[in-house]
């Protein structure tokens, strides 16, 4: 995923098929909702405050700093991640306190009166930062690698990948990423029904390649869907 990542965020395959793909109009309707998240402008206010600090040393200010940003970056431990770091990796993501990736999450977010939020609550849908653009272009260029080159890509395993690495890095909600997709396989002639995205409180419950019993043995805490989750706490009050 992150070797095709690279090569579609870089530029690198669409030019190689022709060039780049249109913006999308309803991703593109959006982005003037989304705003610096209040934790990163104060995280930016601090750095100002400790540059101009004339009683702390260089090492002093960049230690507090770190452990003013440590909040706002990935919480899983170094050891844990998946792939595992490699030794030319660690000196950049890896401080005294952990990890030093921030997520997109942590940098912008969205006023409540934006209209994906408001369309999204109606639906059950969470969001962070906004539907996701980069998987939209993903699959735009996976499904062009597919029939252009003849290569036997799985555009739901993809999918699938991309929801996995997005929700554990925090850039993106479920919701976001398969939106994405969504507006991507909207424009793809004869896309596998299979694949469309169910947009409503059974949003989980669906998602290919995977069968239903797959996500409750697997995915689902307790074997139920966050919908049941919903229901069952409601019938107990």
């Amino acid at each position: 995923m992150t070797f095709l990542f690279q090569g579609i965020s870089s530029d690198l395959v669409p030019e190689m098929l022709g060039g780049r793909e249109d913006p999308n109009p309803e991703i593109e309707a959006e982005r003037p909702s989304r705003r610096q998240a209040e934790g990163r402008t104060q995280l930016e206010l601090l750095a100002e405050q400790l540059r101009l600090d004339d009683t702390l040393s260089v090492p002093e200010k960049q230690a507090a700093l770190a452990r003013a940003t440590r909040e706002h970056t990935v919480q899983t431990a170094p050891g844990d991640v998946r792939p595992p770091l490699g030794r030319a990796e660690r000196p950049f993501a890896v401080n005294d306190l952990g990890l030093t990736w921030m997520p997109a999450s942590s940098v912008y977010d969205l006023a409540m009166s934006s209209g994906i939020q408001e369309a999204s609550e109606d639906s059950g849908g969470l969001v962070l930062t906004g539907t996701a653009g980069s998987t939209y272009r993903f699959l735009v260029h996976a499904a062009r690698m597919r029939d252009r080159w003849g290569i036997d890509l799985d555009l739901g395993l993809i999918r699938a990948g991309l929801i996995a690495t997005s929700m554990s890095a925090g850039r993106h909600a479920f919701h976001e990423v398969t939106r994405g997709a969504q507006l991507a396989l909207d424009g793809i002639p004869g896309h596998d029904p299979a694949l469309d995205y169910q947009d409503n409180w059974g949003r989980y419950w669906h998602l290919h390649p995977f069968t239903e019993q797959e996500l409750r043995d697997h995915v689902a805490r307790d074997g139920l869907f966050p919908d049941e989750h919903a229901r069952a706490l409601l019938d107990t009050r």
